[in-house]
């Protein structure tokens, strides 16, 4: 009997496992068309991640500042922001930013990405551009 339950147990633990296996996967994403006005500068920007995790930053541009939040409950945000005026970015170079992102879906949590985009054309005063999952390109790693 007792050999029973531990098989059965043993059964249970590998199907679980295989599915975790399977539920996670590897995003390349990034923020090809930001509706920016002629003149405006990118000077910071937030995302959050819904059942994924931020696992690298690639072109991280200097005089920027960021901070990752990984939380446990797969609930991750990331904020950045120019240090100096003159490290704001162009349209042309925010596109060259891209986040490996591990997306993790269970229960009723399911992927979604959403985020601001703040520009400037003065530097006195901001414009935030909101974003929702469409407005990213997520390919698959």
């Amino acid at each position: 009997m007792l050999s029973r339950v531990v098989c059965l147990f043993s059964l249970m633990l590998i199907l679980v496992t295989a599915g975790a296996a399977q539920r996670t996967a590897e995003y390349g994403v990034s923020i090809p068309n930001l509706p920016v006005a002629p003149g405006e500068s990118i000077v910071s920007f937030e995302i959050n991640v819904t059942a994924g995790a931020i696992q690298s930053v690639m072109n991280v541009p200097v005089g920027w500042y960021l901070v990752v939040d990984n939380d446990a409950s797969w609930r991750t945000k990331i904020k950045a922001n120019t240090t100096v005026g003159a490290a704001a970015l162009k349209p042309e170079d925010f596109k060259q930013l891209r986040f490996v992102v591990k997306k993790n879906e269970f229960g009723d949590l399911k992927f979604k990405l959403t985020g601001t985009v703040s520009v400037t054309k003065d530097f006195q005063q901001e414009r935030p551009i909101q974003l929702i999952t469409s407005d990213f390109a997520v390919t698959a790693m």
